[in-house]
């Protein structure tokens, strides 16, 4: 199972506490969100997504204006279960054809 564009507010709890972050990128191993609030590489992070709970480490951290951009490796325990969690907009980029995703 490839890597997935989505769209949706979840549940981001950390030792710092818990904040609304807007998931954009799922995959079995891994998730990439936006968030207003800080985070340093290599913090342990659970992802509330619907009645899934993913838990992981954010593998890099790039900050920006606005917050930051982490991508997330889930623990092989939590991998992603698109059965039991499908975000909103989700959007499968091979099953689109040469050149469509540019236009």
């Amino acid at each position: 199972m490839g890597r997935y564009l989505c769209s949706e507010l979840v549940v981001l709890r950390t030792v710092a506490g818990e904040s609304v972050v807007n998931l954009e990128e799922i995959w079995t191993g891994g998730a990439v969100f936006e968030s207003e609030s800080p985070l340093e590489a290599g913090s342990k992070v659970e992802l509330q997504c619907g009645g899934m709970r993913l838990h992981g480490v954010a593998a890099s951290v790039e900050l920006h204006d606005f917050g930051c951009r982490v991508e997330t490796q889930f623990s092989p325990l939590t991998p992603w279960d698109p059965a039991r969690f499908n975000p909103k907009h989700l959007l499968d980029l091979s099953l689109l054809g040469p050149g469509e995703a540019a236009d």
